[in-house]
């Protein structure tokens, strides 16, 4: 049974990063530039895909109280699911349109709380449905807030290291998951003939938009309920971190709500359809099925031809790729973690993003994507330092 908040990387023969995991080459930052904040943003109508007016998910409560309906905020419905130390969690959701089908197997969240643990079965045929745990700083007047985009892993026993020792440097932290069908794989043909490919490439960039998009509604939601709730969770300084599939939606993000402080991408990269057929996490893997007179060797190279042909259309048809967005968030101070071995986000796209920020500071580590994350609660002071020096946050 999943456990968000608790959940660890299943690991098969890795090896544990350890002080020895150091960083291998800094690349150069450009000159820091600030970002004007405040403003009221105004994202085009043209770049996000639409929302219907949002209503309450369906769940069922397995053990524990009822979450508690806070009503609307922006496209989204918050749900505060329970409190936790030193925070709450919350459940957010936006209607779908059309549904989808049901899982066989609900998502069942475990919240753990002060008291008795909470399990609710979360129902995504009718809402797309993303979770947040916001905790709180660990000193008297905190620097600010920091929004963390969280991995599929939903939040993994080093995330929540990382998340703590920021906690410690004086910051208040909200961490958003990813929306918990990310890539469901029934939504996705996996078996297509090459005269689809147009459909298919349509189809792949609007579920692309809808995933980024959806992190940057669930943000805002986020952002717009702590500042009714408690004014204190955003006063200050704020800095968007995104982690793997959280790097993936932070251009996005970063665009809906105007900006931020200072951003950092750990894991990140840019063109998602190059990443989705890609991955070494075997995300998309279509079967593309082509003239059957062809030779082995000819229909072979067809195929690939086909495949080729799906990323390019797909992110030209994307709207909300880090490849199109990242190019006007050169103003932002941003901070770039990579690994150079990396399978999982190919390190190739990690370049991409990096050149579509305008070549930010980035540490780039030996290591593969698992291991870029075993090792970050050993960064997490170099990283704080960082923040702190970029846009000279200090308790206030």
């Amino acid at each position: 049974m999943p456990r968000p908040w608790l959940l660890s990387i299943a690991l098969t023969g890795c090896v544990f990063a350890t002080g020895s995991c150091t960083v291998r080459k800094i690349d150069p930052a450009n000159p820091v530039r600030g970002v004007t904040l405040g403003s009221v943003h105004s994202p085009s109508s043209g770049l996000w895909p639409r929302r219907l007016r949002p209503t309450k998910p369906s769940f069922v409560v397995k053990q524990g109280k009822l979450p508690v309906d806070e009503s609307n905020f922006m496209n989204c419905r918050v749900l505060k699911a329970g409190d936790v130390k030193d925070g709450v969690a919350l459940i957010v959701a936006s209607r779908r349109r059309p549904p989808i089908k049901e899982r066989d197997e609900p998502f069942t969240l475990t919240v753990i709380g002060r008291g008795e643990d909470q399990e609710i079965e979360l129902k995504t045929k009718d809402h797309r449905i993303t979770l947040a745990v916001v905790r709180a700083a660990k000193t008297k007047k905190p620097r600010g807030l920091v929004i963390y985009l969280a991995s599929i892993m939903l939040i993994s026993d080093e995330e929540k290291s990382f998340i703590r020792k920021l906690q410690k440097r004086g910051w208040n932290v909200a961490a958003i998951t990813p929306s918990i069908d990310l890539f469901a794989k029934d939504r996705w043909d996996l078996e297509w003939s090459e005269d689809k490919l147009e459909e298919q490439a349509t189809m792949m960039a609007r579920e692309i938009d809808n995933y980024l998009a959806e992190t940057a509604f669930a943000t805002e939601s986020v952002l717009a309920y702590l500042a009714k709730d408690n004014q204190m969770w955003v006063k200050g300084a704020r800095v968007v971190i995104g982690a793997s599939a959280g790097a993936l939606a932070t251009p996005g993000l970063l665009k809906r709500i105007g900006g931020a402080d200072a951003a950092i991408y750990i894991g990140g990269g840019a063109n998602v359809p190059e990443i989705v057929l890609e991955s070494s996490l075997d995300i998309y893997r279509p079967r593309i099925t082509v003239d059957d007179q062809l030779s082995a060797s000819a229909a072979k190279r067809r195929r690939r031809d086909a495949q080729d042909k799906l990323k390019t259309l797909a992110l030209q048809r994307s709207r909300i790729d880090p490849i199109h967005l990242a190019p006007t968030l050169s103003d932002i101070p941003t901070l770039m973690l990579s690994g150079e071995i990396d399978r999982i986000v190919p390190a190739h796209t990690g370049d991409l993003l990096y050149h579509a920020l305008g070549r930010p500071e980035r540490w780039r580590y030996p290591v593969g994507h698992i291991l870029l994350f075993l090792g970050l609660p050993l960064q997490a002071e170099r990283v704080a330092d960082w923040m702190e020096e970029k846009i000279g946050a200090g308790a206030k």
